[in-house]
């Protein structure tokens, strides 16, 4: 599959998503390196106006955090990550591992997350399937 048909199949799923699952405002899928490879909605205001999370933001965050998980879990015997849930007032940021990508939600504070987390895991799954396909 070629890389423009990689980005388009990743918003794809990412925009399913969305639309799945009730409290998702954001998803994006991110590499080792922190990169956004494919955001659904794809907001790039970097203006840092209240309320506005920029897709870099939320890959920048989810990568640090999440490789900041994997060698605490390392240095704890505790094995691979599953998923990383970080709770707070307005909301949650949910980072599941697909493969050699992450990827990343932003989910309000009134969603079901047994729902959202469930709906998260088959996205990863099926993002990993996307990037497996050469």
């Amino acid at each position: 599959m070629a890389s423009a048909d990689r980005v388009t199949a990743l918003e794809a799923a990412l925009r399913r998503l969305g639309m799945i699952v009730d409290g998702v405002t954001a998803s994006v899928v991110v590499s080792e390196d922190g990169l956004a490879l494919a955001a659904y909605p794809n907001s790039e205001d970097g203006s840092g106006r209240e309320g506005i999370v920029s897709t870099a933001q939320v890959a920048a965050v989810s990568a640090t955090l999440a490789a900041l998980a994997e060698r605490s879990l390392d240095r704890l015997a505790q094995g691979e990550l599953g998923r990383l849930l970080l709770e707070g007032e307005a909301g949650a940021l949910l980072s599941c591992p697909a493969g050699d990508v992450t990827l990343a939600l932003l989910v309000e504070k009134e969603a079901s997350m047994g729902h959202v987390l469930f709906a998260a895991q088959k996205a990863a799954a099926e993002i990993e399937t996307i990037l497996a396909a050469r």
